[in-house]
């Protein structure tokens, strides 16, 4: 394969990568803080998350970090932090958002909310944790689906998940980002 065709994978990768952790983090956003009481709510809560994708033969690293760095009785300013490494690139990728406490929706703008259950999944460091899964279908990319595990006790996500099936064209690509470290109470390691 020539270095040329391998920049060009990478890049695809990368940009397939990126966008679902976009939107992996939106959702969290749109879900986490939009949940009626947040007891433990304070500057400085974060979570980290580590997850590997592999495309063709190139893997993509990604390391998530979310933090509120500033809220008030009606928004809280949420921090995206977000970096991506593959062998022929890096990429790093910041975003603040405020948002709003008072709203109540599990709505993910170009998503569809499929169906949510329950289920009990193991998470290295943590355990086993009752879990509320929201899966999520694109409206936009009919074969990808995005699913959320939230520890039911604590009330934050402890894995995401965006899966590609393959097409005629792109192979299919499944992209697990999974808690790594956190300051949450009852999520700490």
């Amino acid at each position: 394969m020539s270095k040329d065709s391998m920049r060009r994978k990478g890049k695809i990768l990368l940009t397939i990568s990126v966008s679902a952790i976009v939107v992996i983090a939106g959702v969290f956003t749109y879900w986490y803080l939009s949940q009626p009481s947040i007891a433990w709510l304070f500057k400085g809560a974060y979570a980290k998350y580590y997850g590997e994708a592999s495309f063709l033969i190139i893997t993509a690293r990604l390391d998530m970090h979310l933090e509120i760095v500033d809220y008030n009785s009606t928004h809280a300013k949420l921090l995206m932090y977000m970096k991506v490494r593959t062998p022929l690139s890096s990429s790093e990728i910041q975003n603040v958002t405020w948002v709003d406490l008072s709203k109540k929706v599990y709505n993910v703008e170009g998503y569809d909310l499929m169906r949510t259950y329950e289920q009990e999944i193991y998470v290295e460091g943590l355990g086993s944790r009752a879990c509320i899964i929201y899966e999520y279908a694109s409206k936009t990319a009919p074969r990808t689906l995005m699913t959320m595990y939230v520890d039911k006790r604590v009330g934050w996500p402890i894995k995401m998940k965006l899966s590609f099936e393959a097409t005629q064209n792109i192979p299919g690509m499944s992209l697990d980002l999974t808690l790594t470290e956190s300051n949450i109470p009852g999520l700490k390691r």
